[in-house]
């Protein structure tokens, strides 16, 4: 199997109209899947907008998930889901839940059918409040320890699909941390350290990459799949800005 995955993450509100056209433009001209792992809106953590103009175009590039960063967590589940409410694309956190109900548009994964393969996503976000902090008081969601979710998540997947992908907005260490915890993961994308850089882990091999922020570059990733040997990456940062 080869495929073309495009990683973005950290765009703070700053990808524009022709930005957003270029990474369709991309996206269609490479069949390619686009990603991205968190902090794509304007609003803080502590707050609310009532539009966030930047899911518009990260609608009309043709995203196909993103997963909630640290801008896209409230710590009331009325306030978070309508942070990523205009999103038309699956929004991924595996580990937080909420007490009571479902979590709307918010999934802990998905499935993907892309050219005759199935791709697993979930998505981690920062702990924001730690469990059995005196915060959670004030909340009607839950974090859960993120090994524990992740875990979750791979065994939930890992059977159904043919490439199971982590969007990660956590530090880098524990994109390295989940690659050693969970090999069967392929590939983490990772964000929140705003630093461009890739790396593999292990013989699988898992990579671990991390596009850079504010809508400067994309990562194009190349997956190349044979039976008869370990996966093949080609990793590339390109210009959007």
């Amino acid at each position: 199997m080869a495929l073309t995955i495009i990683h973005t993450s950290d765009l703070h509100n700053r990808l524009g109209d022709a930005q957003a056209e270029a990474l369709g433009f991309l996206r269609e001209s490479a069949s390619a899947v686009l990603l991205d792992s968190g902090d794509a809106i304007g609003a803080g953590n502590i707050y609310v907008r009532s539009r966030e103009p930047i899911l518009e175009r990260m609608n009309r590039a043709g995203y196909h998930a993103m997963a909630c960063g640290n801008r896209e967590y409230f710590f009331r589940k009325a306030g978070m889901v309508a942070k990523t409410r205009q999103a038309q694309f699956p929004v991924l956190a595996t580990n937080i839940l909420p007490m009571a109900g479902d979590f709307g548009h918010i999934l802990r994964w998905t499935k993907l059918d892309v050219g005759g393969e199935t791709l697993g996503l979930f998505g981690l976000m920062p702990t924001m409040i730690e469990p059995g902090h005196l915060l959670e008081r004030f909340s009607n969601l839950r974090f859960i320890e993120w090994e524990a979710a992740a875990r979750q998540a791979v065994e939930h997947l890992q059977d159904r699909v043919d490439l199971l992908i982590a969007l990660s907005h956590r530090s880098g260490e524990d994109g390295i941390t989940l690659a050693r915890l969970c090999p069967q993961v392929d590939l983490v994308l990772a964000g929140h350290s705003h630093e461009a850089e890739s790396r593999t882990i292990g013989s699988g091999p898992t990579l671990i990459s991390n596009p850079g922020s504010h809508a400067r570059k994309a990562a194009v990733i190349t997956v190349d799949r044979d039976a008869r040997r370990p996966t093949q990456f080609k990793w590339q940062l390109v210009e959007i800005a």
